[in-house]
């Protein structure tokens, strides 16, 4: 093979070389050796007649990508699932807090409802929120009334007995636990759902 024809090889295998790049690496070395052996042993004439008859190496890139399977669509991006019935456990909690103060009685029953409905929380915590006012209402009351008892019997002389002892301050102690005892009981429950974004439990 003469210095020219070996020449007029080079260029047309460098452009068939540069065409193809992206395809696959190994289709590319497979063309290129494919036509290179082709092309080898002949003369100059030989060689550019026989590049004439072949098709540009743009082409048989082009054929070459087509050949290849589409590449893979990337997965689209996934949107973060919307917390369920995040407004709604929201309300619940807050009706909880101020309730006692604008609906004395209803108001934190409605809020200990809503929250039992609210997926915000787990079933031990809405347990919990049912069973800590009514035990305090339970405790206070027991613990008024054997004071009461106590009292009556050590200061008999000086009370009056139609009228319990600690009746005026003791007693309401029992109505004044729906203002103190569920808006910390909201709060707790609204920081606990608020760590774990609103849901029963936290995501993995």
């Amino acid at each position: 093979m003469t210095e020219q024809t070996s020449n007029t090889v080079k260029t047309y295998l460098a452009r068939l070389d540069a065409a193809l790049a992206g395809v696959d690496p190994d289709v590319r070395f497979e063309i290129v050796s494919g036509i290179r052996e082709e092309l080898a042993g002949l003369d100059d004439q030989a060689a550019a007649a026989r590049i004439a008859e072949m098709d540009d190496p743009a082409l048989i890139a082009a054929e070459a990508r087509a050949e290849l399977p589409p590449a893979p669509t990337p997965p689209a991006p996934v949107a973060a699932e919307p917390v369920p019935g995040r407004t709604f456990s929201i309300v619940a909690v807050v009706v909880l807090i101020v309730g006692a103060f604008i609906l004395p009685l209803l108001g934190p029953l409605v809020g200990l409802v809503w929250v039992s409905m609210a997926k915000a929380w787990t079933r031990f915590e809405k347990l919990v929120a049912w069973l800590v006012p009514l035990a305090t209402i339970f405790v206070v009351a027991a613990v008024l009334a054997i004071t009461s008892m106590t009292g009556q019997e050590t200061a008999s002389e000086t009370t009056n007995p139609l009228i319990p002892w600690g009746f005026p301050f003791g007693w309401h102690l029992t109505v004044l636990i729906p203002y103190v005892v569920l808006p910390i009981e909201g709060v707790v429950l609204a920081v606990r759902a608020n760590k774990r974004g609103w849901r029963a439990q936290p995501l993995p």
